[in-house]
Formats: structure tokens, C-alpha cells, sequence
């Protein structure tokens, strides 16, 4: 399964648990099993669980009007459609929306997220019949379980759940009025992961006590809106705020972040990636099946698996740059103790500088006008405290390799899906192969973006040498 998965996708880590007890455990170097993952959409069933507090304590209703609950939010002018979407409606992402309001669409307001997603129009034949992706829903189920329950969904999670499992202090980013974002912004670790799952395959108990209301959980993984374009596949229909088919639900969050649990076995996986692969479901599905209808395999066939799945696993890690040297090439090209100014890149680098140590690649950098220092390491990686406390993006993995007369460094955002890749080349300049050359050609590659799609998703820039 993980050969299959290795080829399908990249992986940072995995975490597969057996009624309850793990038995298998890795994550690609430089990722680790420590360090929480920014979860995209998977974050949005902690947002369903904590609909579920409200609904089993008589604070919300399913069939009401979601607007009952968020009246003083909206805008003075407002599409009346609104008045027809219930609370359902948005956990089945059926509130007729034309369009995604994801984090990115979020995160360019500086106040007043509610009242600026009451003001999108929506679709109203569409209200309560046909699914519709959008976040938006999300951050307004967020909203009104803050109102009604007084707490926001971090504050119940980590109350109710997160402490009683033994978590550490978990992170959710909010709203600037102080609400659960609901739809991204949640921080686990695939351990984190697959343990949630072992809470939902118990029916929300954890040690004797009933942490998430048994009803609540049997319901939100039951089908409720078929997805367009999944027939056929292992999660076809969406349910309140998870995915969900008829051998298996999973929450999923993008880039390749999983919790997925059997229905018929007591397994539950927890992933982190960096991917676009949309096979990774269907793939566990299939290997996870033929292990259980392997069960009887001879004790010499089991114990050979073992021993491959420990060999598999001892040592894995993501792909090193491109690139057999660690000394430069091309004699006087005058990269190393040479400061580059660079032309606008989407990491908003504005100068760096290179040196070399050893076989570490010291970095000096001006990024959005704040200075930083890295190091990278020749097929090694190198951890970066680059943004001390910052939990959104704290830790930065780099490792470097020199391919003929191009430097390639790759650096692995920890706390997130993102692998980014730099290239620098010197622009030729005359005839001589020896010339000093003031000029790099840039270019950035990054696993997996937000951006609008550029082509072979790689970003070109340049750099020029500034004078002494």
C-alpha cells in the first residue's frame, strides 16, 4: 500500500490504527510525526462535531433557518434567498452557492467575515438540492456555534475532545472577531488523526466516557448528497461536513490530508501530504480489504511482511534536489559571497546572499523587507526555526545540490502541505564559458499552490548582482 501511495502521491506522513492500537507508523524525512500539519478541509469536522454539542443539547435545530441564529450579521442588503437555507443546507454544502469561499478568499478581509459571505448571491433553485462546495458554509456554522454555545469550536474541542484523548494544545486559526475559521485552519499530526478516527469508530467514546454524543456520530458520516463526478468511487457522497461512501467515511482537507475509517474493519488512517492525487481513498480501500481476506496467511508469509513493512519504513524520505555536487561547477561565476537582488517571485524574496561551509549552503535573505538566515544541507536536510512561535509556518527544511551550472535548493515548509523547489542558473553573457555573469535566471516549483495555474506549475524570475 505505501509503494502504491509513494508512486501516486507525496506523502509526509502516515499513521494506520487497528482497533486501536497503531501498527504502522512514518513520515518522510524532513516531515515528522511530531509536527502538526496545517489540515485544510479536514478541519471542518471538528467544526460538525461541534454542531453536534449544539444540536444534542437543544441549542440548534437542524430544519431552522440558519439566519434565526446570525440575524444581527447581515448586511443592509442582502440576497432574500438567504431566508430559504436551513442549517442542513449548509452542512450539506446545499446553500445554493455559485462559488467556493475558501481560506484565500477569507483571508483578504480584514474584518466582518460573516457579513461579507451574507453578501455573495446565491443560486436559489439550487438551495437545498444540489451540492455545492463552498467554505463558506463552514466558517458560518463556526459562527453560530460561538453564538449559541458561547465557546468557539477550539475552545469546545480542546475542552470536550482534545484534552480528554490527551492531545497536546491543539491550534485552529480564527476570524478577527474571534470565531473558529470552521472550514481550514486546524493543526494535527497523522497520530492526532487516526486517534480521532478510533473516537468515531467508538461512537464518540474514549476510556468509558462519552466524549461526542454516539447519535451524533453514527449520523454525520450516513450519505446525504451525492458528489457530481464521484460515482463510482470510495467516497461518492457528502454527509454533514464529511465524505462519505458505502464501505468507508473520511474527512479530507486539501493537498492530501486524510482521516479515513472502514466501516466493515476497525481501521483508521491518518495522512499528511503534499499532493493533488485524488486516488488515495480508493487506493487504502483496496489494500486494506485484501489484508483482512490475508488473515490466514502462513505465520513465514506474516512474518516475511513484517519484516518488509519494517524494512519500508525505517527510512523514508522525501526526494533530495536534483544534483550530484556539493561544490559549484562553473569556475569564477561568482555566485558564493556575491549578493543577488531579485525581480518580484511569489515568496516576495528581495536579495540573498550564498555561502559555503562544508557541504552546508549558508543563505542570507531579505523576504517582504525582513532579514533571514538558513542553511541547507547536501542531501541532508536542515531544520530552520525561520519564524520562531509562529506556528503557521515556523520550521523550514532545506537541502541543496549543484546539477551542472544550475544550484537547485528545495525547501519543505514543515507546518504545511507546501515543497518548494528553486532553481538559479547563470545568464550567459559573450562568448567565454569563464565570464563573470551579473545575472540569474530563477525559477519556483512549488508540490502543490493556491495560485492560478501557471505552466508545468513553475514561476520564472531573475536575478541580477548587485555592485559592491
Amino acid at each position: 500500500m505505501l509503494e502504491v501511495l509513494e508512486k501516486e502521491a507525496e506523502l509526509h506522513s502516515i499513521s494506520v490504527k487497528y482497533e486501536g492500537k497503531t501498527i504502522l507508523e512514518g513520515a518522510w524525512k524532513p516531515f515528522t510525526l511530531e509536527d502538526p500539519q496545517m489540515m485544510h478541509s479536514l478541519s471542518k469536522t471538528g467544526t460538525a462535531i461541534c454542531v453536534g454539542f449544539a444540536l444534542d443539547e437543544g441549542k440548534l435545530k437542524l430544519e431552522a433557518p440558519f439566519l434565526d441564529y446570525i440575524r444581527e450579521d447581515l448586511p443592509e442588503e442582502y440576497d432574500p434567498a438567504l431566508e430559504k437555507i436551513t442549517v442542513y443546507d449548509l452542512l450539506t454544502m446545499q446553500a445554493g452557492s455559485p462559488f467556493c469561499c475558501n481560506n484565500v478568499w477569507f483571508s483578504r478581509l480584514e474584518k466582518n467575515w460573516e457579513t461579507a459571505w451574507l453578501r455573495e448571491k446565491k443560486i436559489l433553485e439550487d438551495i437545498g438540492k444540489v451540492f455545492h462546495y463552498d467554505s463558506g458554509c463552514s466558517y458560518t456554522l463556526s459562527r453560530i456555534v460561538t453564538k449559541v454555545m458561547g465557546k468557539n469550536c477550539r475552545t469546545l474541542l480542546d475542552e470536550r475532545v482534545f484534552e480528554k484523548m490527551g492531545f497536546r494544545e491543539i491550534r485552529w486559526l480564527s476570524s478577527p472577531e474571534g470565531h473558529s475559521t470552521g472550514g481550514w485552519g486546524l493543526y494535527l499530526t497523522a497520530r492526532e488523526i487516526s486517534e480521532l478516527g478510533v473516537l468515531f469508530l467508538r461512537k464518540g467514546k474514549w476510556k468509558g466516557e462519552q466524549l461526542i454524543p454516539a447519535w451524533w456520530v453514527e449520523t454525520l458520516s450516513k450519505p446525504q448528497v451525492a458528489i457530481p463526478g464521484c460515482a463510482g468511487k470510495a467516497l461518492s457522497h457528502y454527509a454533514y461536513h464529511i465524505k462519505a461512501g458505502k464501505e468507508m467515511f473520511a474527512a479530507e482537507g486539501a493537498f492530501g490530508q486524510f482521516l479515513l475509517c472502514f466501516r466493515n474493519f476497525p481501521v483508521t488512517i491518518g495522512i499528511t501530504a503534499g499532493t493533488t492525487a485524488e486516488r488515495i481513498p480508493d487506493i487504502c480501500l483496496a489494500y486494506i480489504k485484501e489484508a483482512f481476506q490475508q488473515r490466514s496467511a502462513a505465520p513465514e508469509l506474516r512474518a516475511e511482511h513484517s519484516r518488509n513493512l519494517k524494512k519500508k519504513t525505517a527510512d523514508l524520505s522525501l526526494a533530495f534536489p536534483k544534483g550530484e555536487h556539493a561544490q559549484w561547477e562553473v569556475d569564477n561565476w561568482m555566485l558564493m559571497n556575491q549578493k543577488f537582488s531579485f525581480s518580484e517571485n511569489p515568496r516576495g524574496i528581495q536579495e540573498a546572499l550564498f555561502l559555503q561551509e562544508n557541504d552546508n549552503l549558508e543563505i542570507w535573505l531579505k523576504i517582504d523587507g525582513e532579514e533571514k538566515q538558513l542553511t541547507a544541507g547536501f542531501r541532508k536536510w536542515i531544520r530552520n526555526d525561520l519564524y520562531p512561535g509562529n506556528f503557521r509556518h515556523q520550521y523550514h527544511c532545506l537541502a541543496y545540490a549543484f546539477d551542472g551550472s544550475a544550484l537547485r535548493i528545495k525547501v519543505a515548509l514543515i507546518n504545511t502541505s507546501y515543497v518548494e523547489t528553486y532553481t538559479l542558473r547563470p545568464t550567459v553573457a559573450g562568448d567565454s564559458a569563464t565570464a563573470i555573469h551579473p545575472q540569474l535566471t530563477c525559477s519556483w516549483q512549488p508540490n502543490v499552490t493556491y495560485l492560478p495555474p501557471a505552466p508545468d506549475n513553475t514561476w520564472h524570475f531573475t536575478a541580477t548582482r548587485k555592485p559592491e
